[in-house]
């Protein structure tokens, strides 16, 4: 068995060259001691494992003459401490920028809007979910306070998700509606556990291509249980999609005209509408226009009927402990609602910090804290689970919320609404809810998430395929562990006579591009020139022909072996690293000549870290791959990053 190369870090801000030549015959001299298959690392067979390690060769040559200059110490990395203050301490600053005068107008406008949508949408999902109408509404309420002032990101927006609505759902079929509060106080605990000990980076080994399978397989089944309810007819439980359509075809003479013209014109306003002004309230005008059509036409359509008035619809209770006969059950309930929620939040945040920057960056183990204290405040009220929602979290940003306050405006909007309007929302007929869920159903088959991995990778959209066949065939869980079980085959088939996982050295210029040769021979296609390499690899596609020109002692980081969603680890440690070497004044260089393989989940984590870690800094990439630049070019497409082929050292 192979062993892992250990990272040797002779000369990373030496100015010295003669000194990092000694060094370097120091770090030569070592690699007996580390192995002697090493050389032979890059031809290893399915055996081939690398051992993780927590440690760093300091070989960097010593000050004072006399101490041995073959000395190495062994440095120990280190921990994030937990977030045993729930990370109040770089909050406070964000809620003092609340009261700013100049920013109290924008995102009063913001709150409101925001509002406007929240209540129809919190209706359409609790609809969805199988809940009482009053139970969407106390939820968003309550939610959106703590998930607002607590959460990793600015402008982010907590709420019901028409994504779990469907696990919500199952939830209350298989073990009723009073189990709902101990389950979302239960997922709301494990993510506060999950933010305080930093577990954040776990959730992102969910591949993207499973998370976009798992968003297209929750709007088709949107789709099938909301149209015979937008027909106004009565469908049989536990039917598939394709049974469904069967069922609606043969009892199409059952069909209410007026239900289907109400649900079908509520989807087809919140369609069009926003393409005349993308600031208009679409659900709002879509929802109120439906139950005026209905009250002066007279149509004999369901309505939402009698809401609790007043406070009567914020019901503080302890949530009621399981039997133990339910608790196993009712635990894989928990836990698959738990990681759901969990990476669709980090997923909508991190697609908001992308949409617009903020001077609080995004924190995903901040963010699990935030959700969580929202879900045992939601389940403390008899709610529902919620995640960070990025349909209201991009309009909140699109209208121009400038602070957190919008979230806690958009609250008291529907708190307003449970207390003083509850009359008026008891009279919104259920075909525009329908209506509501069909749009955003329809809006869930094709998330942009599929069309990256596809175009990145076509074998790395298998999981999409598979994990939306098990959802429609056998059922949520299912079809969430075969997408995840076909994306760690493919991870393994292909990297079955590679490297298992992916590493990153700091090491300069000089070293990167001459020392190379004698540590990794096997892996460079060809050296050009003095000191140029291009990609080792004569099978990828290139198009990219500029070199980098570098001195021999700029520092580097040097990436190998496979990008996937199970370098989220490494990626991690990659990132604290340039966090650390933001300031020295030198660029970033990733050099991903020695990338064995790729998907669109490990480079997104990658190229979004490193941009967010460097903080303004100047970073270059360093890769003819055309697979790998066109990943960054999705990602990356404001071009923070520069592209290069090569290296080439200053003469």
């Amino acid at each position: 068995m192979a062993t892992r190369t250990l990272v040797q870090r002779s000369l990373l801000w030496s100015k010295n060259r003669p000194q990092y030549a000694s060094a370097r015959a120091v770090g030569s001299n070592l690699l007996p001691a580390l192995g002697s298959e090493f050389a032979n690392s890059s031809s290893s067979s399915s055996s081939f494992k690398f051992q993780q390690q927590q440690y760093r060769f300091l070989a960097t040559p010593p000050r004072d003459d006399t101490k041995d200059k073959s000395e190495v110490t062994i440095a120990k990395r280190k921990r994030k401490p937990w977030l045993m203050d729930l990370g109040v301490p770089s909050l406070i600053p964000e809620w003092k920028k609340m009261f700013n005068p100049q920013t109290i107008g924008s995102d009063l406008a913001a709150g409101l809007t925001v509002g406007t949508i929240a209540v129809p949408l919190s209706l359409a999902i609790a609809m969805a979910s199988g809940v009482p109408a009053e139970v969407g509404l106390a939820t968003a309420a309550v939610s959106g306070v703590a998930g607002g002032l607590m959460g990793g990101t600015t402008l982010a927006v907590t709420g019901p998700a028409a994504a779990i609505s469907l696990l919500v759902l199952g939830a209350v079929q298989s073990h009723g509606l009073a189990a709902l509060p101990f389950i979302t106080v239960t997922v709301g605990g494990l993510q506060v556990a999950s933010g305080v000990t930093r577990l954040g980076v776990y959730a992102k080994l969910v591949p993207v291509s499973v998370i976009a399978g798992f968003t297209t397989g929750v709007g088709t089944l949107i789709l099938s249980g909301q149209i015979p309810k937008a027909l106004g007819m009565s469908a049989p439980a536990g039917l598939n999609p394709l049974e469904m359509a069967m069922w609606v075809g043969s009892n199409a003479g059952d069909m209410s005209l007026s239900s289907a013209a109400l649900a079908f014109g509520t989807a087809a306003a919140m369609y069009g509408l926003p393409k005349i002004h993308p600031k208009i309230p679409a659900a709002l005008l879509a929802v109120g226009g439906a139950t005026a059509v209905t009250h002066m036409a007279g149509l004999d359509v369901a309505l939402i009927g009698t809401l609790p008035s007043g406070l009567e619809a914020f019901k503080f209770a302890m949530p009621m402990l399981p039997s133990l006969d339910s608790l196993p059950s009712l635990a894989s309930t928990t836990i698959l609602i738990y990681l759901m929620t969990t990476v669709e939040s980090l997923l909508s945040c991190v697609a908001l910090d992308k949409m617009k920057k903020t001077e609080y960056k995004h924190n995903s183990d901040q963010e699990l804290v935030g959700q969580g204290l929202a879900n045992v405040g939601a389940g403390l009220f008899m709610g529902m689970p919620v995640t960070s929602v990025i349909a209201r979290s991009s309009l909140n940003q699109r209208v121009g919320a400038q602070t957190r306050a919008p979230a806690l405006i958009q609250s008291g909007f529907v708190f307003g609404s449970i207390v003083f309007a509850s009359s008026s929302i008891s009279m919104i007929p259920m075909p525009a809810l329908s209506g509501m869920l069909i749009f955003t159903g329809a809006n869930m088959l094709y998330p942009s998430e599929f069309s990256y991995c596809y175009t990145t990778d076509k074998v790395t959209a298998y999981p999409f395929f598979t994990t939306v066949a098990g959802m429609l065939s056998m059922g949520l869980a299912e079809g969430i562990g075969i997408g995840c079980a076909t994306a760690l085959a493919l991870a393994v088939h292909k990297n079955m006579e590679l490297r298992v996982k992916m590493e990153y050295d700091e090491t300069n210029g000089d070293f990167a591009v001459r020392g190379r040769e004698a540590l990794d021979e096997a892996a460079l296609k060809q050296i050009k020139g003095t000191g140029t390499m291009v990609c080792e690899d004569p099978s990828v596609a290139t198009t990219e022909t500029r070199p980098l020109v570098i001195s021999p002692d700029t520092p580097l980081f040097q990436i190998r072996g496979p990008i996937n969603f199970m370098s989220m680890f490494e990626i991690e440690e990659l990132a604290d690293q340039i966090l650390e070497r933001k300031n020295s004044g030198e660029p970033i260089v990733l050099d991903f000549r020695h990338v064995t393989s790729l998907d669109f989940t490990g480079m997104e984590e990658i190229v979004g870290r490193v941009i967010e870690n460097a903080d303004g800094a100047v970073i270059k990439s360093v890769t003819s791959r055309d697979d790998i630049n066109n990943v960054m070019n999705k990602v990356d497409k404001d071009m923070v990053i520069e592209r290069y082929s090569s290296l080439q050292l200053k003469e």
